[in-house]
C-alpha cells in the first residue's frame, strides 16, 4: 500500500474570465469569496468528471479542490504553496491510513474554508481573470504520466464543458467568457505573453526560473542595463545608484521603470528578491555580490547630526536619492533607495528632522 509520505501532487488550474459587461466592484468581490461546501462539491464534481472525460487518466488520481478563486500570480508563487496545503488537506482526509483515490472539496463555513492558507487574499488588486486549483494525488510515477497526457491534451481540448462553465457563472454570479483547464506550463505560457505585451519578458524569465528549475541559478541582463538574476532562493537585482544631480538619460529611466515593474510583479507572485552590491561584468558576480539589507544604501561616513534631510524627486520617477545636510548646508550623507519605506525608515532615523523636496534639473 502506497504511504502518505509517497504521496506527490499536479497542479491542475482551472482558468476562467469575467465577461467584460458584468466586471464590477461587486463582481470581484463575490470572487475574492470563498464558496460554500454545496457550491465547492458541485463544481468539484463537475470539473473532476469533465477533466476526465478529457484526459482519463484522471480519474485514477485522487482530487482535492478549494472552491475559491484566486488571482493567478497569487498561485503561481515559488514551491505552489497553495497546492502544498491542498495536498496536505488530502492527507488528513485519510486519517492516517494508505492512499485511497478520493475526492475532497473544500467549501466554506461562515465564509471561513478549512485553512487560512486557503483563503483568497481580498486585499490583491481585482482581475477578471480567475483561476480555481484543483491538486491531482497520488503515486509520483503514475502522475507523471497523468501529467504528460494533461501536457498533451488541455491545450487544444482543455475547453470546460458547459455545465462546468454554467455552474461558475451561477455560484460566483456573474458571466463568464470562457473557462478552461490549464497545466502549470499552460498558465505560465499565457502569463508569459501577457507580461511580453506589457514589455515585461523580464519578469516571465524570473518567474519560469523560480517555479520550474527553483535549483539552478540564473543570471539574466537587459538591453536596458537592468541586471537580475536568482539564486535558488530569492530574484537578485543588481544596485545602480544615480548622482541626483544630473540629468536622468532616457535609458537609465527605461532601466528604473522597468526594475520597478518588476520589484511589483515579484511581490504579487509572493518572490522574494534583494538588491545586491556587483559590478556589471562578468554577469555571473550577480550571484556572488553582497546581499543589500534594510530601503536604503549609504553613501559616505558621518558622525554629525543633519540639520534637515532633502529629497532629490523627479517628475515622473519619484524620489531619486535623499542628502542629509549639515547647517552650513553642504550634503554630509547620502541616501539611495532600495523599495518605498525609505522615508520611513529615515524619520524614525531621524525624528524632528524636516524632510524638503528638491526637483532634479532638466531631463537629458
Amino acid at each position: 500500500m502506497l504511504r502518505l509520505d509517497q504521496l506527490a501532487t499536479v497542479p491542475v488550474f482551472v482558468l476562467f474570465e469575467v465577461a467584460e459587461s458584468d466586471w464590477s466592484a461587486a463582481a470581484a468581490q463575490r470572487l475574492q469569496t470563498a464558496l460554500p461546501r454545496a457550491g465547492a462539491e458541485e463544481l468539484g464534481m463537475l470539473m473532476a468528471h469533465d477533466l476526465g472525460r478529457i484526459a482519463p487518466r484522471v480519474r485514477e488520481a485522487g482530487v482535492c479542490m478549494v472552491g475559491a478563486s484566486f488571482d493567478p500570480a497569487e498561485l503561481l508563487s515559488p514551491g505552489l504553496p497553495l497546492f502544498v496545503e491542498l495536498h496536505d488537506q488530502y492527507r488528513l482526509s485519510l486519517s492516517g491510513g494508505g492512499f485511497e483515490s478520493r475526492l475532497l472539496f473544500l467549501g466554506a463555513v461562515d465564509r471561513q474554508l478549512p485553512s487560512p492558507k486557503l483563503q483568497p487574499d481580498s486585499g490583491r488588486p481585482p482581475t477578471p481573470l480567475r483561476v480555481l486549483p484543483m491538486a491531482l494525488v497520488g503515486e509520483a510515477q503514475a502522475l507523471n504520466a497523468v501529467d504528460e497526457q494533461l501536457e498533451q491534451d488541455l491545450l487544444e481540448r482543455g475547453e470546460c464543458a458547459p455545465p462546468v462553465a454554467m455552474a461558475l457563472a451561477s455560484w460566483f454570479g456573474t458571466r463568464i467568457a470562457h473557462a478552461r483547464y490549464m497545466t502549470q506550463m499552460d498558465l505560465l505560457a499565457l502569463l508569459r505573453s501577457q507580461y511580453e505585451q506589457a514589455n515585461l519578458g523580464l519578469l516571465a524569465d524570473l518567474l519560469e526560473a523560480c517555479l520550474l528549475q527553483p535549483q539552478r541559478p540564473v543570471v539574466l541582463e537587459h538591453p536596458s542595463g537592468a541586471h537580475w538574476g536568482w539564486d535558488g532562493k530569492r530574484a537578485r537585482m543588481r544596485f545602480q545608484p544615480l548622482d541626483p544631480q544630473l540629468p536622468v538619460p532616457e535609458l537609465t529611466r527605461s532601466r528604473l521603470r522597468l526594475e520597478r515593474a518588476v520589484q511589483m510583479g515579484l511581490r504579487l507572485h509572493g518572490v522574494p528578491w534583494q538588491a545586491v552590491a556587483a559590478p556589471a561584468q562578468p554577469p555571473q558576480a550577480l550571484l556572488d555580490g553582497r546581499l543589500l539589507d534594510g530601503s536604503f544604501v549609504i553613501e559616505g561616513d558621518n558622525d554629525t547630526a543633519p540639520d534637515r534631510l532633502r529629497a532629490h524627486m523627479d517628475p515622473e520617477l519619484g524620489l531619486l536619492a535623499v542628502d542629509a545636510v549639515g547647517a552650513d548646508g553642504q550634503p554630509l550623507q547620502r541616501f539611495h533607495p532600495l523599495h518605498e519605506g525609505m522615508v520611513a525608515d529615515l524619520r524614525r532615523l531621524y525624528p524632528g528632522v524636516p524632510l524638503l523636496s528638491e526637483s532634479p534639473g532638466p531631463r537629458e
